[in-house]
């Protein structure tokens, strides 16, 4: 129930722990020649009992101010907030708040949804408000919670919180993916598997009660959902990963829609070819968007009754203020989550759909990828696991978090200094 939590156990492994490997996966491993791998595994975060090492787990987000590591876990139904300076488990916010793995969804919930489509939560962020920190968590839906929801948390510390309020974003599967929007005080919540989906935006109060829908987009264009938000500081606007839009030759492209949130519109949109855009990072300094292509540009896909052909896997960085795609790195691709740590200016994907040549003809090797942003440049890629698809990073100590299906919480560390 709300504000149950657990108390600072873990299990922080030494730094000769031997790096997680799966399947192939060293055969997309690796760095430029002559380089050592980026980043080394200097432990894995464990979970307490009565609680277990989580099998499903959605989008991560570090607070910074806090350094603290929030997990959105369906396995244990709640966020699990990591201490990200001292590796430590801290506390399960929310336990029991959520719809969890999504096995109290109807039989015709699952049906319309996908087995993906009904749990939660779906992902976290924190919000600074009038002097307080709030987690905000998408839902899912079930028999007793038919709607989709977002539920915001107050934290009293880090790791302790109570349920605030629960906003109804009215789709009939879960809400997804989240980014706020701290000038205006508007959240964006992307419901990927509604018909059609849509984009909600949430006013942000410090008294939760009264956050509350204040618009919504539909996106019909979306024909295979929506992917990461996020909010652009320098221009305001936000920013929507569209995996797949149809094209006039009937095939598909990726595109990246900017989102006015004054007009509440889609302002421009920016095309991806040969992406299914998944993850969403920004280096607002250079104004240079990291997009992490997914599974679906590997593998190929069918939507609407047309298949569309694989590509090889990609990971591009485009600019933000006018779609250019400044670089496509093929060294890595199959991500669903991506971060961008500036104190450190390094890029990380969450390459958990990669393959052993990034073709859909490879085996599976899932990776983390790490592409410098100074100068562009691919630094290697390092084993995790299967469905290893969430990635968050502390700027402080530079910390880079993966969970790992029925693992824990995988902690590595940059292995060297980026020369640029």
């Amino acid at each position: 129930m709300a504000g149950s939590r657990w108390r600072m156990f873990s299990v922080v492994a030494a730094l000769a722990l031997v790096p997680l490997t799966v399947g192939t996966a060293m055969a997309q491993s690796g760095s430029p020649p002559g380089a050592q791998p980026p980043v080394r595994q200097i432990g894995t975060v464990s979970y307490p009992p009565p609680l277990h090492n989580p099998a499903s787990v959605d989008i991560s987000w570090v607070d910074a101010a806090t350094q603290t590591d929030y997990v959105a876990d369906r396995s244990n139904n709640g966020v699990a907030a990591i201490n990200a300076a001292t590796g430590k488990f801290g506390a399960l916010i929310g336990a029991g708040d959520f719809t969890g793995d999504g096995s109290t969804a109807t039989s015709s919930q699952q049906a319309a949804c996908g087995a993906h489509g009904v749990g939660g939560p779906n992902g976290a962020v924190t919000v600074h408000i009038g002097g307080i920190t709030q987690v905000w968590a998408p839902d899912g839906v079930d028999a007793a919670s038919p709607a989709s929801t977002v539920k915001v948390f107050d934290l009293s510390t880090p790791d302790a919180g109570t349920l605030g309020t629960t906003v109804n974003t009215g789709g009939s599967c879960r809400a997804d993916e989240i980014a706020y929007d701290p000038a205006d005080h508007l959240m964006a919540v992307a419901n990927d598997l509604d018909s059609p989906p849509f984009v909600s935006f949430i006013s942000v109060h410090r008294n939760p009660a009264a956050d509350t829908v204040v618009g919504t987009i539909k996106l019909p264009q979306a024909i295979d959902g929506l992917e990461q938000p996020l909010w652009n500081p320098l221009n305001g606007k936000f920013y929507l990963n569209i995996p797949q839009v149809p094209t006039s030759n009937g095939s598909w492209m990726g595109q990246v829609a900017v989102i006015d949130p004054h007009s509440l519109a889609v302002q421009s949109s920016f095309p991806a070819p040969g992406c299914s855009p998944g993850g969403l990072a920004l280096d607002v300094a250079t104004q240079q968007l990291i997009v992490g292509c997914s599974s679906d540009a590997i593998s190929g896909d069918t939507v609407n009754g047309v298949t569309y052909p694989p590509n090889p896997a990609v990971s591009d960085i485009m600019d933000a203020r006018n779609g250019r795609i400044v670089r496509a790195f093929h060294q890595v691709g199959g991500s669903d989550e991506v971060w961008f740590d500036p104190a450190h200016q390094a890029y990380y994907l969450a390459a958990s759909s990669m393959t052993s040549n990034g073709l859909a003809s490879g085996t599976p090797a899932p990776v983390l990828g790490v592409i410098s942003a100074r100068g562009d440049r691919w630094l290697g890629n390092v084993p995790t696991a299967a469905s290893a698809h969430s990635v968050a990073a502390d700027p402080v100590n530079g910390h880079v978090f993966v969970p790992i299906p029925g693992k824990g919480i995988a902690v590595f560390e940059p292995a060297r200094a980026d020369p640029g």
